[in-house]
């Protein structure tokens, strides 16, 4: 099955944040959604995420991402200003299914969370299922004003998050979905079918979680996403 890129996408760039970070979108995505990513779904192998993603995983075909890659890549190097020479490198890519409750949920996953340090690491998240699901939300910290954790930071961070849990307690078995006293809010990306959304790994950000919707084992019916994660590294 080829996975045929949408020329016509639609594009979005928002700034989001005091640091005004890119986040960029393209709706309708791809062409041939249905065929190509959404049929015989229920004979993919899901399994417990490896990961603190609260969830199920499956793997994604290799010829998705290797399209994927051919059609953002460029604009990821322009919007970026990443240099021409850093090379590319895959993690694990996936779909995903939220199906934790939240009285399952560790600290870590009650939380927003960073992928990764690097400054050339991202996300592209593909929202697939037509139904009503939560999107993903950005946030600032309000104790250290980071909205994006990196090597000169990420030590600053960790240990103003782990006072607060110290001297306040753990969160209450809840997703994060608004600000609260540690968090403030600062940009969302409303989940819409075939809506492919990029952003820095090292943002702070979560699933925007609705318990009685997106919690659902079914692929068919569930917050379906393709999750792509790559990084530029210098050679």
């Amino acid at each position: 099955m080829a996975f045929n890129v949408n020329r016509a996408a639609t594009p979005y760039l928002n700034h989001v944040g005091q640091r005004k970070t890119p986040v960029f979108i393209l709706d309708n995505f791809l062409e041939n959604l249905t065929p190509a990513l959404l049929q015989n779904l229920e004979r993919l192998d899901f399994d417990d995420a490896p990961t603190y993603y609260p969830g199920i995983r499956a793997k994604l075909p290799e010829q998705y991402i290797a399209s994927v890659a051919q059609a953002v890549v460029p604009v990821l190097q322009k919007i970026y200003a990443i240099p021409a020479s850093y090379k590319i490198e895959f993690f694990d890519s996936f779909y995903s299914l939220v199906t934790r409750a939240p009285s399952d949920l560790s600290v870590e996953q009650q939380v927003p969370h960073f992928d990764g340090t690097g400054q050339y690491r991202f996300a592209l998240l593909h929202y697939l299922n037509p139904s009503t699901h939560g999107g993903t939300a950005f946030y600032r910290h309000n104790a250290t004003g980071i909205e994006r954790v990196n090597e000169a930071n990420v030590d600053e961070y960790l240990s103003s998050v782990g006072r607060h849990f110290s001297q306040h307690g753990s969160p209450h078995s809840s997703y994060i979905a608004s600000s609260n006293q540690q968090f403030t809010k600062i940009g969302e990306i409303p989940y819409v079918q075939n809506r492919m959304a990029i952003y820095p790994g090292n943002f702070l950000h979560s699933g925007i979680i609705n318990p009685d919707i997106d919690i659902d084992a079914n692929p068919n019916t569930g917050r379906l996403t393709a999750n792509i994660f790559l990084n530029f590294i210098q050679p």
